[in-house]
């Protein structure tokens, strides 16, 4: 059975549905997307027309060929997503029929792509500030060796006996058990997990992030890298330590910033 794409005067019936598939699937080129694209308007017509049960099993099983999301029209909707259209517009209980996996599928489509990311700012800013919390971090092990580990003020009292802190009660003792067992250990990690985790979410920002949704997550990992980095700088730390998480704090705030999402266009409603 040939297909004329042109003019099809006589709706076919459900029961051709699956040979037009067949013969679209089977096409290449530019004739492929004319025959997806006739199999939607079909498709479309049929859900004023048919007995929504009568459609709702054939819709099922096109939706069961493999290849459906693959079969393709001119402006770029899938058959799957056309078929899965029809299926909520019917009555219930047929919307109820639609897998969680077709629903995301069909959000996943009708979700706008956004432009690209800016990917030679978001790389400057990240490698910038990745390159001066490097600096920072040699200064603070450099000063760190030549003191011996002192600090200022134990420094200007250097002949003179230490003496120890005066107990301040058992909320001190805490922070400061907190500090020697729980920060002490992680602290060395912290600049390496910022540098690693600013390199993953620049990959997915500019490589994976092609919606608004996942152009949003790119952008809200960024800040709250920034954010856990300006709390992080608030621990305890040698001088240029603390600006060095400083440092690539802001720079991961910067490239968050900088993926803004374009707002949608409002819609207009249909005229009555």
């Amino acid at each position: 059975m040939s297909t004329r794409l042109q003019s099809a005067p006589v709706t076919p019936s459900l029961d051709e549905l699956v040979p037009l598939f067949e013969e679209a699937a089977r096409a290449t080129g530019s004739s492929r997307a004319l025959k997806a694209g006739y199999l939607n308007a079909i498709i479309a017509r049929w859900v004023q027309t048919e007995d929504p049960a009568t459609l709702a099993s054939a819709l099922h099983a096109l939706l069961a060929k493999e290849g459906v999301k693959q079969l393709v029209d001119e402006q770029g909707t899938p058959v799957s997503t056309a078929a899965t259209q029809a299926l909520l517009a019917m009555s219930y209980p047929h919307p109820l029929e639609v897998t969680p996996e077709e629903l995301e599928a069909l959000r996943r489509q009708q979700e706008p792509a956004v432009p690209p990311a800016p990917r030679g700012w978001m790389l400057t800013v990240l490698t910038l500030a990745t390159l001066l919390q490097a600096v920072l971090f040699v200064m603070a092990d450099d000063m760190r060796r030549m003191f011996h580990g002192l600090t200022a003020d134990q420094l200007a009292g250097v002949g003179q006996p230490l003496s120890p802190p005066p107990d301040s009660g058992w909320v001190s003792a805490l922070l400061d058990k907190l500090e020697r067992d729980v920060w002490r250990p992680v602290q060395p990690l912290v600049p390496w997990g910022q540098v690693a985790l600013a390199a993953v979410l620049y990959y997915f920002a500019t490589a994976l992030a092609t919606t608004a949704r996942e152009r949003t997550l790119a952008r809200r990992g960024f800040l709250g890298l920034g954010a856990v980095g300006f709390v992080l700088g608030l621990f305890p730390m040698h001088y240029y330590q603390h600006w060095g998480t400083l440092t690539a704090a802001l720079g991961a705030l910067l490239a968050g910033l900088m993926l803004r999402v374009p707002r949608a266009a409002p819609s207009v409603p249909p005229a009555p």
